[in-house]
């Protein structure tokens, strides 16, 4: 007997359903990119408002003067430390302005995911400004989601001023440097042989790959009253007139 070849009349509506499970996956895979699109594009907005090209002025100037020579290293430097004020610390204790940026920030107590919310945060090994230590005073905020008060951290340059407010005293910091690290690298926020402050956030905007880091250098100190104005680069007139 000669061979049997029987087709199998299935075939046609086997292939017919397998199409049909592939589009099926095709059109699940094409909404999850649309949607992981979206999600990026949002992620990388930039805030409501960007900050004005000149400086703003946030309050009037009068200068008590200090003397950099007085600062001591009483912190080890290299060394990450947690203080006793740093423990006894409260959110809003200490208010964070940079007028080039538009920004009058009150400093939360930690830097975890809830206290970032709401707004910049201090570091567990930040130091609280002095007038004669050599403290760290380091900040982390976001630069991509809830209010984004970082986004725009990467246009500080020279000449620009920074403020701290804390127990009725002025803290000003002149931008010293901008630079680009890994996400484990801690040492920015380490003491440093001078007083500064440390500005932190991820960059790029969007990402968690690295991490901006802006340094100022405390170049002075004031008494805290309602004549003070807050300039927003050094080279202002009204903060040259001091």
């Amino acid at each position: 007997m000669g061979a049997l070849f029987v087709m199998p009349i299935n075939q046609p509506a086997q292939k017919e359903r397998f199409l049909t499970r592939s589009r099926m996956v095709s059109l699940v895979l094409g909404v999850l990119g649309i949607l992981l699109l979206s999600s990026g594009l949002w992620m990388m907005r930039a805030p409501a408002e960007p900050p004005p090209d000149v400086g703003v002025d946030l309050s009037s100037l009068s200068l008590d003067g200090w003397d950099p020579s007085s600062v001591r290293q009483d912190y080890p430097v290299g060394k990450l430390v947690v203080t006793t004020d740093r423990e006894d610390y409260q959110s809003g204790d200490l208010r964070l302005l940079i007028p080039v940026l538009a920004q009058d920030l009150s400093v939360q107590d930690d830097v975890d995911s809830g206290s970032l919310r709401i707004g910049p945060g201090l570091y567990e090994y930040s130091q609280l400004p002095a007038a004669d230590t050599n403290a760290n005073v380091s900040i982390a905020g976001h630069r991509d989601v809830e209010a984004a008060e970082f986004y725009y951290i990467d246009r500080l340059s020279d000449g620009d001023l920074m403020y701290l407010l804390y127990k009725e005293t002025v803290y000003v910091y002149l931008y010293e440097s901008t630079e680009i690290i890994q996400l484990d690298n801690w040492n920015p926020i380490a003491c440093k042989e001078y007083p500064c402050l440390t500005l932190t956030s991820c960059d790029p905007v969007g990402t968690f790959v690295n991490r901006i880091v802006v340094t100022g250098r405390l170049v002075d100190i004031w008494e805290l009253n309602d004549q003070v104005v807050f300039a927003a680069r050094a080279d202002a007139e009204i903060f040259q007139n001091r």
